[in-house]
């Protein structure tokens, strides 16, 4: 309970603007899929003793899920994996993960943790890095294996967009929070990406939906929006193109 509670803190607490966060995408040959959630439980020690010598606050892998009627659904990543750390210079630290791993495995031979470390399979990988700008508050206690969020890719195309999502956008996530709808909302600035990483997206928003609602909940709920609301509704969706969004369901992690 302590442990899921401390990975709620790190995932879903107010982060100042100084987090980084990175992003992989991996995309695998037909049938890896089990070798490959072999490899991460091997990495999961590793990660585990980079965030003990304080070398990052946190690793996550999702599994990603296309949306319904997606119609890229098959050049879409198959797992999504998230490093956090507490700030650009924790993340500039020097670490050698072959040598960290060699002595987190110090009773496996060398040969044994070499084949392991070389076989993979690693997939193909592009590489992202974000800082949060923004997110909700996180109320609904345990976080679990399995739980579902949604990621929304954006291209920034007004210069007015963040201040869109921070005040405008945000405060409707948030009445929705309190009656149960949704469970979180977070964004992102992409601040690079490797060479072949989608260099269209500029930001990124991650989104937990909570209870459905009735239809009596859902009639009272939009009595409150006004003209002027659905006026910015408009507005703010012209400051912004979708451009990728799929749903990913956590499978593994490890925290500080």
């Amino acid at each position: 309970m302590k442990k899921i509670n401390l990975l709620i803190a790190l995932l879903f607490s107010v982060i100042t603007y100084s987090q980084v966060i990175t992003y992989t995408s991996v995309r695998l040959e037909e049938g890896q899929q089990e070798a490959y959630l072999d490899l991460e439980k091997f990495w999961s020690k590793i990660h585990e003793q980079a965030i003990e010598d304080d070398l990052e606050t946190g690793w996550l892998i999702f599994e990603v899920i296309p949306v319904e009627g997606d119609e890229n659904a098959d050049n879409q990543p198959d797992f999504l994996i998230m490093n956090f750390y507490r700030d650009s210079v924790q993340m500039s630290k020097e670490v050698d993960f072959y040598k960290l791993g060699r002595s987190v495995y110090n009773k496996l031979s060398k040969k044994k943790f070499d084949k392991i470390w070389e076989d993979g399979p690693y997939g193909t990988r592009n590489f992202y890095q974000l800082e949060r700008l923004d997110n909700t508050t996180w109320l609904f206690g345990d976080l679990e294996i399995g739980t579902i969020l949604t990621l929304n890719a954006f291209k920034q195309i007004d210069e007015n967009y963040e201040q869109y999502e921070m005040d405008f956008y945000k405060k409707w996530h948030n009445k929705r929070i309190l009656n149960g709808s949704r469970k979180w909302w977070e964004l992102n600035r992409v601040l690079s990406s490797s060479e072949n990483g989608n260099k269209e997206i500029t930001h990124v928003t991650l989104d937990m939906m909570g209870r459905e609602l009735s239809d009596s909940e859902n009639e009272e709920f939009w009595k409150e929006v006004t003209f002027m609301d659905r006026m910015m509704w408009s507005n703010g969706a012209k400051t912004r193109e979708m451009i990728n969004q799929v749903n990913l369901k956590l499978v593994m992690y490890r925290f500080k």
